[in-house]
């Protein structure tokens, strides 16, 4: 999607972006970061806890650094849980004035409370946005049109250019230069199979030399999958931009059949598979109904079981991956992501490998005790048939209860 995306120390997702700025040659850079609490290390404040990074932005020519810039960050939470977060919860961005022209990016994020760092460089093009022209449209979660040329812009990124199927309307922000009275700006969201999904005019009704606008994509309108936002003005060449449409910001799954594979553990499944069935124009409708029946705390707008399901799975994938096996879709990583973390875990073993290892699990407010049995010797342990009988028998007992 034409994204950074680092896995560095610190990992991290971006995005660069350009609008005009004061003078003819003068434009502004946009870029945005997206991290994870999880990346980050936490220390307790009182009854908080705090994050402290660093980011380092530099541009360069043969001739030397044409640009830089550096801000200190602090991210607080109010809970040991919220540092654990592995979706999007921190985000980034600064604006930049540049002359047009090519240099090379250079971006250091830096841990305050730990030795972490991580360091990217790409290759970046800075084009002279010349009416009449339009800049290349920049995903946000909100923002307010700017008026003049010489003023920064009032958005929020959305640095992923992401969003979740059937739940949040997803926005644009992009600006027309030097339209004319009459002139239109034609904006289209184009699906992977080419199609038309959706479709927007604006008309300018007087010499506009910056006509801003926010483009907001309705969750109706839109499937899972990858789209591409193009911009025209009147019969220009248009810009673009790609943006997804994902079952989640911790997986970004676009197939319905690898979303219902990726819940098979999840108490909903059964009424999930009913999107497989549902035709395209009914599935935003199928798929809000099994939201809001998953989810336990209607208040928020996160779906707090479906959060803590995937950083549950994503846990079991670090954890408990076996050779050619996905940690998630191991006995280990079943038991994690249905029951949560294990109260206590004996392994008599632990310095030992071989055949007939065996890791116990125990989970006091069930009064359950699993055992995993390693029988090939090669690290790849199954729960014993009097285990699986019993992990099931609550499984079925927590299912009744909800």
């Amino acid at each position: 999607m034409g994204l950074i995306a680092e896995q560095g120390a610190i990992p991290f997702v971006g995005t660069i972006r350009v609008l005009a700025g004061p003078a003819p040659d003068s434009m502004i850079v946009v870029v945005g970061l997206s991290l994870r609490n999880r990346g980050l290390a936490f220390r307790r404040e009182g009854n908080q806890f705090v994050a402290e990074y660093r980011v380092e932005l530099s541009f360069r020519q043969e001739a030397g650094v044409a640009q830089q810039a550096a801000r200190d960050e602090r991210v607080r939470v109010g809970t040991f849980r919220e540092t654990q977060r592995s979706d999007e919860s921190v985000i980034f961005q600064q604006f930049v004035p540049l002359a047009a022209g090519q240099y090379v990016l250079s971006i250091v994020l830096r841990d305050r409370n730990s030795p972490n760092s991580t360091r990217y460089e790409q290759l970046v093009v800075v084009p002279r946005l010349t009416p009449p022209s339009v800049a290349q449209p920049i995903a946000i979660y909100e923002g307010r049109p700017r008026m003049d040329v010489r003023a920064a812009p009032e958005i929020v990124l959305n640095p992923r250019s992401s969003v979740e199927y059937g739940t949040d309307t997803l926005r644009f922000y992009t600006e027309a230069y030097g339209l004319r009275r009459g002139g239109r700006l034609v904006a289209t969201a184009i699906d992977q199979n080419n199609r038309l999904a959706w479709a927007d005019t604006v008309r300018a009704d007087t010499d506009a030399p910056l006509l801003p606008i926010v483009l907001a994509l309705p969750p109706d309108r839109l499937s899972l999958g990858r789209y591409e936002l193009r911009v025209a003005v009147d019969d220009t060449a248009a810009v673009a931009t790609p943006f997804l449409v994902a079952f989640s910001e911790q997986y970004a799954v676009a197939n319905l059949d690898d979303i219902v594979a990726l819940l098979r553990y999840f108490q909903g499944v059964d009424s999930l598979r009913a999107l497989l069935l549902a035709s395209p124009g009914e599935r935003s409708t199928v798929w809000q109904r099994f939201w809001r029946q998953s989810d336990p705390n209607p208040a928020t707008p996160e779906n707090e079981a479906l959060d803590q399901y995937f950083a549950r799975l994503q846990v079991a994938n670090e954890q408990f991956r076996e050779e050619g096996i996905p940690g998630w879709l191991t006995d280990r990583g079943e038991v994690l992501i249905t029951l949560g973390e294990p109260d206590d875990v004996i392994d008599r073993r632990p310095d030992i490998q071989g055949r007939g290892r065996v890791i116990y699990w125990s989970y006091n407010e069930h009064r359950l005790t699993l055992a995993f049995i390693d029988d090939s010797g090669f690290g790849r342990f199954r729960l014993d048939l009097r285990s699986r009988s019993e992990f099931l028998q609550v499984v079925n007992r927590i299912r009744r209860m909800t």
